[in-house]
């Protein structure tokens, strides 16, 4: 992590198994730098030194005298998310994506994430940036402000420096639209609009006009994508429009929570709506066919999965070549040829589960009794981890506490479906109960934790084909 900035030298040191910031200038020397830091100063041949925690303040500070360690809207370059729910797995994601060609997002989380973990977007932002100073990453990388569904979420991760805004609308989706009779469809379609004026905008905008893929409309038809998706389209202008006042920023619209997969009239309908809007994104994460839960390869029909995804590009060429996000998107290596060839590059994918689960292998592998303990308060709190998720795991599977040992821990972990859901879904549960144990044992072993991260993320980026820097 040496780095010199005009005069001033910075570097990271262990200290009791705790990370701290050296800063150091000569002592005859201008300090205007070493100011900015909070720490313990002496002089030490020649030179003045001061010792500092990674806190907020400092980590504000790195970020003004070190430029690299700030992170950048990247716009329509392939994008790959890293999500670190423990906030020290970012070491292991540098040390995979400095290989290829792609643009990280070292700093994502979404609002659940953070509640459960008990972090903050502050924090989030913090150790991203002490992890890219520590490996002197100095390549463009982006932090994904994930699944954003209030201004006051928007808020604060702007102010922590996020650089792209995920917007998550899905608590104004209509999913009953397509089963309203005729007169409840009436109704629910009357109730959108101030006037008979704006409903008629609405159907001429649609009615008898040929759009990209053959789409067209009839006036049921746009009465349903109204009913459906008008509420949460919305919503996302009223988002726009927060951030309309920022900087420059990534703006993406995720539909991927949705009970039915989105349809390109869907698709189409959303878009051209947010661009008569004004609204200008990079990315859009529809729904797919199939299955995208957590933890486990995808499930589902290659072949219509491929179709689909095909429209779904050629939607977004059309109308603003944006990226398509796959969210979920851990471990579907099936899937990864696919959203690689057709997209062309045009995508980002979202990780985040997939690192963690890697920290628990660490532990499983060094610390077996502390994992036993693990396995048993997540099959113990697995109903309740788990309402907030799609998942088809069989509790059958999945071996009791008592009956493993560090092999068979790690073999499951990485093989058994079902034994991975379990373990995946529970991390909230587990960091409140065992999170500083959990910690201590990853400090203790951050060589192995770093490269195991880093080899299982490589399997992902290889999996899409991704070009290789070097080897």
């Amino acid at each position: 992590s040496l780095t010199e900035v005009d005069g001033t030298i910075l570097f990271l040191i262990r200290r009791d198994k705790k990370k701290l910031l050296v800063v150091a200038v000569m002592e005859s020397g201008d300090k205007p730098n070493i100011a900015k830091f909070e720490g313990e100063e002496s002089i030490r041949q020649g030179y003045v030194v001061k010792i500092c925690p990674l806190s907020s303040e400092n980590a504000a500070s790195l970020r003004e005298i070190c430029p690299f360690t700030n992170p950048h809207p990247v716009g329509n370059k392939t994008s790959f998310g890293l999500g670190d729910r423990l906030g020290n797995a970012t070491p292991g994601h540098i040390r995979a994506v400095k290989k290829f060609e792609v643009v990280p997002f070292f700093a994502q989380q979404s609002i659940r994430e953070m509640s459960r973990t008990g972090r903050t977007p502050q924090q989030v932002m913090d150790d991203a940036t002490w992890a890219v100073f520590q490996e002197h990453y100095t390549g463009i990388f982006g932090a994904d402000a994930d699944h954003l569904k209030t201004e006051d979420d928007i808020r604060k991760c702007f102010e922590a420096g996020f650089t792209m805004f995920t917007i998550d609308p899905s608590d104004h989706i209509n999913n009953l639209a397509d089963r309203l009779s005729a007169e409840q469809l009436e109704e629910t379609f009357d109730r959108l609009f101030g006037n008979n004026e704006e409903k008629k905008d609405l159907i001429n905008m649609y009615l008898n006009r040929k759009f990209p893929l053959e789409i067209d409309f009839s006036e049921e038809e746009i009465k349903r994508e109204a009913c459906k998706y008008l509420p949460a389209i919305r919503h996302v202008v009223k988002m726009y429009g927060y951030l309309g006042k920022k900087e420059e920023f990534d703006f993406e619209v995720s539909i991927d929570e949705t009970d039915l997969p989105t349809s390109p009239e869907d698709h189409l309908f959303i878009i051209t709506q947010l661009v008569n809007n004004g609204v200008k994104i990079t990315g859009l994460a529809p729904r797919f066919t199939g299955e995208f839960q957590k933890a486990i390869d995808y499930i589902g029909d290659m072949k219509k999965f491929a179709e689909e995804l095909e429209k779904h590009v050629a939607i977004s060429k059309q109308f603003g070549n944006y990226k398509i996000s796959i969210h979920s998107g851990s471990d579907k290596f099936a899937a990864y040829p696919i959203m690689s060839r057709h997209t062309e590059g045009m995508f980002h994918v979202k990780t985040a589960g997939t690192s963690y689960l890697e920290a628990v292998k660490v532990i499983a592998k060094h610390d077996p009794s502390l994992y036993r303990q693990l396995h048993q308060h997540a099959l113990e709190t697995f109903e309740l981890n788990r309402k907030t998720y799609h998942l088809t795991t069989n509790l059958a599977n999945v071996p009791k506490a008592r009956e493993l040992n560090r092999a068979k821990a790690v073999e499951g972990l990485t093989e058994n479906d079902d034994w991975r859901q379990v373990i995946h879904v529970a991390y909230g549960a587990l960091l409140q109960k065992f999170g500083k144990r959990m910690i201590g044992v990853l400090s203790e072993n951050l060589e192995d934790y770093y490269q195991t991260v880093a080899q299982h993320i490589r399997l992902h980026l290889d999996g899409f084909g991704l070009k290789r820097l070097y080897n």
